[in-house]
């Protein structure tokens, strides 16, 4: 009662963080397959932006042609002087033609930024990595934002084709030194972004590092071969089940069926039934053995042996006598001898020891 004070209960140990499992990194070929794929489908994109542009300088070429020298003849008229109306025209066909050039080079990237950007933001994976069971993820695994899928769309289009087609748009606009340099910058911005998902252990290119995104691999082909599996054993499982079931309620029917019989038949009704047929096989037996069946079996074997006496008789009555035997004929006489013919002499016997 006086004793020391109990000592509070110790705290529960707080168990240790489980550290996540690291990511499933996606192989090299794979990358490398996927980045083909949207390498074929942004070279679709551009054939289709070449063939809008070649109809944009042709209409240029055959329409837009006559009015720009009309222009420059004016020109020439009212001020006389041919270097500005030949410059002013050169320079006007240069610009239009330019012009549809460097917009179809700007469609082409912004084709590819919002290809790049849609399906990392929505799906996580573009179609290259889709096909490839890829997919974008954040170090803790989960689906990139729109921020980290802008970040890693604009490095990505600039690696890829943004850079090339600035370079040439500097080109076409007589920018030589800026072009180069742009050139140069795509073929670093091309192997930062390329080589390290090829030959890195890691496997992180300059748009992962810049986004903080990894590529693994998406387990869907996995995942569906084991739900197809499971969903094969479950209809398995289900179909075995319904023929237990069905076996089941087959048995249970027979044995109710058999039930209802059996008590049908051990019912007062089917006791009567018995009963009545007893006594109708006793009456049969008793008719067949009685004094009267006697009595007419007696006069059917006196009527049949009747029947059989006059069959008797009548038989006797029509057999007929046998004939009486021939009678003996006498032997026949010699034939006389013909007036014509010898008579031969009868063979001499032979003595022994003589031949003939």
């Amino acid at each position: 009662m006086y004793g020391p004070p109990p000592h509070p209960p110790l705290p529960a140990p707080v168990p240790a963080p489980v550290p996540a499992p690291a990511p499933d990194r996606a192989p090299h070929g794979r990358r490398l397959a996927a980045r083909g794929i949207d390498a074929l489908l942004l070279f679709g994109v551009a054939c289709l932006l070449a063939l809008m542009t070649w109809g944009r300088l042709h209409e240029l070429a055959v329409d837009g042609l006559w009015g720009k020298a009309l222009g420059a003849g004016g020109t020439l008229l009212t001020s006389g002087d041919v270097g500005r109306a030949a410059s002013d025209f050169g320079t006007s066909v240069w610009g239009s033609f330019t012009a549809a050039v460097e917009e179809a080079f700007l469609l082409l990237v912004l084709a590819e930024l919002l290809y790049q950007f849609a399906g990392q933001a929505w799906l996580g994976r573009t179609v290259g990595k889709a096909a490839m069971d890829l997919r974008v993820r954040t170090s803790a695994d989960a689906r990139p934002g729109a921020g980290r899928a802008l970040r890693r769309s604009v490095v990505t289009t600039a690696g890829s084709s943004g850079l090339y087609c600035l370079a040439w748009i500097l080109l076409l606009e007589g920018q030589f030194f800026l072009s180069v340099v742009l050139w140069v910058a795509a073929l670093a911005a091309f192997f930062a972004t390329s080589v390290p998902a090829l030959l890195g252990r890691r496997r992180r290119t300059l748009a992962d590092l810049v986004a903080g995104t990894v590529v693994v691999r998406a387990g869907t082909y996995r995942r569906a071969v084991a739900a197809a599996r499971d969903g094969a054993g479950r209809a398995w499982d289900g179909t075995q089940a319904a023929g237990q079931i069905a076996g089941g309620a087959v048995r249970e029917s027979a044995a109710a069926q058999a039930e209802r019989m059996r008590r049908a038949l051990e019912s007062e009704q089917a006791r009567r039934m018995q009963d009545l047929g007893r006594q109708s096989a006793d009456r049969m037996r008793d008719a067949l053995t009685g004094d009267r069946a006697q009595r007419v079996q007696d006069a059917g074997r006196r009527f049949g042996g009747r029947v059989r006496d006059a069959y008797r008789d009548r038989r006797d009555a029509r057999q007929i006598p046998p004939p009486p035997p021939p009678a003996a004929l006498p032997p026949p006489s010699p034939a006389p001898h013909l007036p014509y013919e010898t008579p031969v002499p009868p063979e001499a016997p032979r003595r022994d020891g003589m031949a003939g």
